[in-house]
């Protein structure tokens, strides 16, 4: 699979999840879309726990609202949970600090107890 090569203008070049969508810090990458790309989470919570990133920059998922990168993002999550899991998953997303956001680039959990 290819990342994308050019950073959108809107991303934070500190931001470790728009480091790996540009390709500089390397991941095994599970899928990806024009939109959108899922990989393993480094500190697992469940069995099955990927995480699905849109390409462009936003925060969280409230300031995400570019239509196309919303579209992206959630047919890229509905392929991960389709392939990646039995059909039952949980989806989260983390808005805050207060409510478990780590890393401040809208993305998607996508976790499961048991795999495909």
């Amino acid at each position: 699979m290819e990342l994308a090569t050019k950073m959108n203008e809107e991303e934070n070049l500190d931001c470790i999840f728009c480091k790996i969508v540009n390709g500089d810090v390397p991941t095994e990458l599970i899928a990806e879309n024009e939109h959108a790309i899922a990989f393993l989470d480094l500190y697992p919570k469940a069995p099955v726990h990927i995480l699905v990133v849109p390409k462009i920059h936003s925060d969280n998922i409230l300031q995400l609202d570019n239509s196309s990168s919303l579209i992206g993002l959630f047919e890229l999550i509905r392929k991960v949970a389709a392939t990646k899991t039995d059909g039952q998953f949980k989806l989260q997303f983390n808005t805050g600090q207060r409510e478990g956001q780590s890393v401040f680039h809208t993305h998607a959990h996508v976790l499961s107890e048991q795999s495909k």
